[in-house]
């Protein structure tokens, strides 16, 4: 008999309606939310991250959300160090994970491993952070995509933490990241998992997220970002480089016009949205969806869960 804890995952691009569903699905099954978006871990990064609400969290508890400031370091080790352990412990007392976001490696390290950590040097970190300054690490982009093209495509090319750190890796081992990651496997199978993935229409995605950008400003994203700078925040850290907190601190900083800034948000946000799918449609065991399909994920959930039917709430569909 396979002991192992059972685990649902609801995964998908940004803005497809992840949230929502996960909130139904857990107050059907009384399950507990894990965070799997590596920017709501951060305090403060609220309306550009779209966080659950107070009154959603009321509703059911979520975990890993606002536990660290903005400046400090975070990785997928640690995060997946925390999310199995929070899994374990809800499924000794009884009570289901469902592990909900966008951000494609953590959900794999938590439900596959990641490998060991590659060797790292102070000395060769601090000198390409110092190439990085020269021209806002375009030269070290450059030259990833030579040396690791798979991780250089993965990559955004203003996420300089993550360009520096796979330039170190392969300064200190002669390797790339991506071959590293090849020779792992990700052979680890620590839960009985069942992969919920959301998708949309192209057309229909890309036009909610053009409205959830123009949404998070009527709610207060600029000035989130205003409140941000003021407590110090700022463009050199790895938070504030993340989707639209990067576009509204050139704004802010650096007196980008506002309507440039939300062309270029909308127009990279619908970049990252299609490089998530790329992300997740080489998982062969995600069963996809869409958004408004409630009542066949909760049939699907129960049938993994081996409980009863669903129950009739989930017969209507929400609106998109």
């Amino acid at each position: 008999m396979d002991e192992r804890p059972r685990v649902i995952a609801i995964m998908g691009p940004t803005g497809v309606g992840k949230s929502r569903l996960a909130l139904q699905l857990a107050k059907d099954l009384d399950a507990e939310i894990i965070n799997a978006d590596s920017v709501q871990v951060y305090r403060f990064l609220n309306v550009g991250t779209a966080k659950p609400t107070a009154a959603e969290r009321a509703e059911v508890s979520h975990h890993l959300l606002d536990i660290l400031d903005p400046d400090e370091d975070f990785d997928v080790c640690r995060y997946s160090t925390m999310a199995r352990a929070l899994i374990e412990n809800l499924a000794s007392h009884g009570k289901l994970a469902l592990v909900v976001g966008g951000t494609g490696l953590y959900l794999k390290a938590v439900f596959h491993g990641i490998f060991p950590g590659a060797p790292s040097n102070r000395q060769v970190r601090q000198r390409l952070r110092e190439e990085a300054k020269k021209d806002n690490g375009k030269s070290l982009y450059r030259r990833l995509q030579e040396v690791d093209p798979l991780t250089g495509q993965r990559l955004h090319p203003n996420d300089l933490f993550r360009i520096i750190r796979a330039l170190e890796v392969w300064e200190c081992t002669g390797k790339p990241v991506s071959a590293l990651r090849r020779e792992h496997g990700f052979r680890e199978r620590p839960f009985q998992a069942l992969k919920i993935g959301l998708n949309l229409p192209r057309r229909e995605l890309y036009d909610r997220i053009d409205r959830r950008v123009e949404e998070m400003m009527a709610q207060g994203f600029l000035q989130e970002v205003k409140e941000l700078v003021k407590l110090g925040y700022g463009p050199q850290l790895k938070s504030m480089q993340a989707l639209g907190y990067r576009h509204l601190l050139e704004h802010v900083t650096a007196d980008l016009p506002l309507s440039e800034a939300l062309r270029t948000l909308k127009r990279d946000t619908r970049r990252y949205a299609k490089r998530q799918l790329t992300w997740f449609r080489r998982d062969s065991g995600i069963h996809w969806f869409h958004p408004q399909d409630v009542h066949r994920v909760a049939t699907l959930a129960h049938q993994f869960l081996r409980l009863s039917r669903p129950t009739e709430r989930f017969a209507f569909r929400h609106k998109s």
